[in-house]
């Protein structure tokens, strides 16, 4: 469920802030996961052609809340999937976006 959240606010955010360029290419997602001795781990690139963007060390846009009346619409997708994620790893190659979101649980 972490990742399937994860997953959606990256594609949101590619169609919403990718830009032209993220809109008339191709999204490539590769998934995969390693088994161990009790313990597993699944792991998603998500690979786009939009704006260069590095979800790992962008600042959070949406303003912390300390209650549903003060809360704002929007601008929490980085935080999410920074909280449901274990990992996060980008880089920016040959005009693409690499976004690999790692999550790790106890097989039992």
């Amino acid at each position: 469920m972490r990742l399937d959240h994860c997953l959606d606010e990256a594609l949101a955010n590619v169609i919403r802030h990718g830009g032209p360029a993220a809109l008339s290419s191709p999204v490539h997602l590769q998934f995969g996961v390693r088994r161990g001795a009790g313990a597993c781990t699944a792991e998603l690139s998500v690979s786009d052609g939009g704006v260069p963007f590095d979800p790992s060390t962008r600042e959070d846009f949406a303003p912390h809340s300390t209650s549903l009346a003060d809360a704002v619409p929007g601008g929490l997708g980085l935080r999410l999937i920074r909280n449901f994620s274990d990992n996060l790893s980008y880089h920016h190659s040959q005009g693409r976006n690499h976004l690999t979101i790692t999550v790790g649980w106890v097989d039992g």
